[in-house]
């Protein structure tokens, strides 16, 4: 791994411009900057303009930076993540998974794959998330304009403003006094509510809307259920287009399965199975990543082998497939010449009787008959269409013009 230095202020711009592989950063109480690159030199472009730095990185890195520092990431061609960095961090694109945890205030453009975001002291605006979506103890406002998968959310004590979910939402407290919370869902959405919760809900479901919280009640005005807790400090709007279920702390999963039934069960102990293959997948991730580099070059040029070796079969069976049908086009040629020989030689012995028998009926004497072919040339004109000189159009003409036609 190769290694460089850049000494720096405690609170410099970072502008990674382009990251080719996956981009790891950790912040520091250092006044430096340190990259780490698989590659070696070769993969790093670096400008400096006073206190601002800017990469472009062709593998796979690592960074150390000062707490403080501006980060602007504008493309991640891996995966991300980012930890201990309190500065303001913004995200361009994604093209794998985002871990981020205890940074500052977030702008997240697009991330193509999951996102985890654990601690942010600031206001956090995501514009897509692809895959799945969790976010953790955001001090600040919330706002996403898109989840494509499920989202998992809690300890969002700015608020929350998310227009999409595609699938389904499970929304954690606890709600902050005078914060609004509305969230648009595709699927299901479960909101869990502590028992001394001070909330209002305004909830819209294309199913069943259902509360086991004590003391909360429910009634339905216009196709909206509303319903008060305590004196109703935080606003919680919800519109699902399934199921809405608001339920205690203290029996979440159980009263989950519960009301879901048993057409559920499958989908919750999936939800169950997937949970633990991410963390197993992140266990094997970092497994992977202390593997000996000599060994995954050396599976690595195995692979590249074998490949080779398919390559030249199909070669070998592609060439002997063309020889084949080449083999087929000439012996088809064979057949259509002789096909042409014969037809020349009956319509001659047909254009002979004809001329015969106008002979007979006419008393006339028949006049000299210009000489037949000779078989000599017409094998001649065969052996040309064999050698693939003439085609048998053309070796039918010529028999045709011998032949006196």
């Amino acid at each position: 791994m190769w290694t460089q230095t850049v000494e720096t202020t405690l609170s410099p711009t970072i502008i990674v411009e382009e990251c080719l592989g996956d981009l790891s950063i950790q912040g520091t109480d250092e006044p430096r900057l340190t990259l780490s690159l698989r590659n070696g030199a070769d993969a790093l472009s670096l400008r400096r303009e006073g206190e601002t730095v800017s990469l472009t990185l062709r593998a796979d890195a690592h960074l150390t930076c000062p707490r403080a520092a501006r980060l602007t990431l504008s493309t991640v061609r891996g995966d991300l993540r980012v930890r201990g960095v309190s500065g303001p961090l913004t995200v361009g694109a994604v093209s794998g998974d985002g871990l981020l945890r205890r940074v500052g205030p977030l702008t997240v453009g697009e991330v193509y794959g999951d996102l985890s975001l654990q601690g942010a002291a600031g206001e956090v605006r995501i514009r897509e998330v692809f895959g799945d979506a969790r976010l953790q103890e955001v001090d600040g406002l919330l706002s996403v304009r898109a989840v494509r998968g499920d989202l998992r959310a809690a300890g969002l004590r700015g608020g929350a403003a998310v227009e999409s979910v595609g699938a389904d939402l499970r929304l954690h407290p606890p709600y902050i006094p005078g914060a609004e919370y509305r969230f648009g869902v595709g699927s299901t959405a479960r909101i869990v509510v502590p028992a001394d919760a001070s909330v209002r809900f305004a909830l819209r479901a294309g199913g069943r809307v259902r509360s086991t919280v004590p003391g909360l009640s429910l009634t339905e005005t216009k196709g909206i259920m509303t319903g008060t807790l305590g004196d109703g400090q935080t606003r919680i709007e919800i519109t699902a287009g399934s199921r809405i279920l608001l339920l205690p702390e203290a029996a979440e999963e159980a009263e989950w399965v519960a009301w879901t039934g048993a057409e559920d069960i499958g989908a919750f102990v999936e939800a169950r199975v997937a949970e633990a293959m991410a963390l197993l997948e992140a266990r094997l991730d970092e497994s992977l990543r202390r593997v000996d580099s000599e060994e995954i070059r050396r599976r690595v040029e195995k692979a590249a082998e074998r490949a080779r070796q398919a390559a030249e079969r199909y070669a070998r069976e592609a060439g002997e497939a063309a020889r084949r049908e080449a083999e087929r086009a000439r012996r088809e040629a064979l057949r259509e010449a002789e096909r042409a020989r014969r037809e020349a030689e009956r319509a001659r012995m047909q254009a002979e009787r004809a001329e015969r028998r106008w002979q007979r009926a006419s008393g006339r004497r028949p006049e000299p008959s210009r000489p037949a072919a000779a078989g000599e040339e017409i094998l001649r004109v065969l052996r040309l269409v064999e050698e693939g000189k003439i085609t048998p159009e053309q070796a039918a003409e010529l028999i045709a013009a011998l032949e006196g036609k």
